[in-house]
């Protein structure tokens, strides 16, 4: 992109020689000799003074931008270029070239000043840096306003910071322009995210108001999910996302539908079958909920969230049977069969993804039902000292 830009401005260079013999008035012979001289003060000064004798100067509102472009005054610069091309499109592939040297421009400066931020240990400095990079991806979107990588970059200077709420109106931005599958993915986790916080919080509070307002932010979650299924029916994550926000308001007949027409289209899909059997897991019907894990994982043998479900719904199963046993006072006792299976899929898992304490303490339970003393001890001892690690 560097080797672009450097193109550009030799081409602009060559054509203000070329252009410099044929016929122009005072302030644009004068204009285009500062700029060769490179004095863009001077250039700027005679410019404007051209513009008010005739503002519909095709070229001197070009060579302003130009000018503007040399002094990385890059709102002055669109101003200038927007009314260019009002009067006429003589100069347009030069503004097309000049937009993209400074898409590149100020979008390296945005990955630089993010770098620099994510290096720095000065808190102050951080909060400084990564403003100057928003500032910076903000200016390469108004340039390439199509540009995947600069809305990605700009939410993800938010997230960084822990700026979920200054995000989200770039997420939706992204989303309402580019339309990518990124965009539509991350932008419904961010406001499933926000949901889902504030109705944590309403669990303690149990003010309305914060129900109110993490309903909003489900609705909005189910808008994104679905209009990006709209155009990406086949994805997963926005599946997933959909059917869990499906739940959240209560619509889980609705979720159950919609997972089941997902698999039905796409039967040898991992994500697919993993949700409509995590919809399954929900409404307590293991033994079908079990089927749907076990394709997701004849795909994919090492999915972790497929291999801790299936395990989640043995026990479930397990329990549900003892709950029922110990109610009749059975001398039949099965439901450790159920624990049994589980096992398998659970230090499969610890193996997969040694470091979870949460894999650890499962563990540690269907040992301990199993009657494997030493085992339970040992795992429960693991997901203690995993949990204290991580804070």
């Amino acid at each position: 992109m560097k080797n672009h830009y450097v193109l550009t401005l030799a081409f602009m260079l060559m054509w203000l020689t070329f252009s410099a013999y044929q016929c122009a008035s005072t302030e644009i012979t004068s204009a285009r000799l500062y700029i060769q001289q490179k004095n863009y003060d001077k250039a700027e000064e005679v410019l404007k003074k051209e513009i008010q004798k005739n503002p519909n100067s095709e070229e001197g509102w070009y060579l302003t931008g130009f000018v503007k472009h040399q002094k990385r005054d890059y709102e002055g610069m669109l101003e200038a270029f927007n009314q260019t091309l009002k009067i006429g499109k003589k100069y347009e592939r030069e503004i097309s070239q000049l937009l993209k040297a400074s898409w590149a421009e100020n979008f390296n400066d945005g990955v630089n000043y993010f770098n620099q931020a994510n290096r720095s240990t000065n808190p102050d400095s951080v909060k400084i840096l990564r403003q100057k990079a928003i500032n910076s991806f903000n200016t390469a979107v108004k340039m390439q306003p199509d540009s995947n990588d600069t809305y990605r970059n700009l939410v993800f200077v938010y997230l960084t910071a822990g700026d979920l709420d200054g995000s989200m109106p770039e997420a939706e931005k992204w989303v309402k322009r580019v339309k990518s599958l990124e965009a539509f993915q991350i932008a419904t986790e961010i406001f499933y995210t926000k949901a889902e916080q504030i109705w944590n919080k309403y669990y303690t509070t149990k003010n309305s108001q914060d129900s109110i307002e993490a309903l909003k932010y489900y609705e909005k979650t189910e808008q994104l999910a679905s209009e990006g299924l709209e155009k990406y029916s086949n994805d997963g994550t926005l599946n997933s996302f959909l059917f869990n926000t499906y739940i959240s308001l209560g619509k889980r007949e609705l979720a159950l539908e919609k997972a089941k027409a997902a698999v039905d289209a796409n039967p040898d899909d991992k994500f697919t079958n993993y949700n409509y059997g995590t919809m399954l897991l929900e409404a307590k019907d293991y033994e079908k909920a079990i089927k749907y894990f076990k394709k997701a994982l004849e795909v994919d043998p090492n999915y972790e969230n497929a291999l801790y479900n299936i395990a989640a719904c043995y026990i479930n199963w397990g329990i549900q049977v003892r709950e029922k046993e110990d109610e009749m006072n059975t001398l039949e006792r099965t439901h450790k069969k159920y624990f049994e299976q589980s096992l398998g899929y659970l230090e499969k898992l610890a193996e997969i993804v040694p470091n979870d304490f949460r894999t650890w303490e499962r563990l540690g339970q269907v040992y301990a039902v199993l009657g494997m003393k030493d085992k339970a001890e040992d795992a429960f001892r693991k997901a203690d000292e995993l949990r204290k690690k991580q804070g």
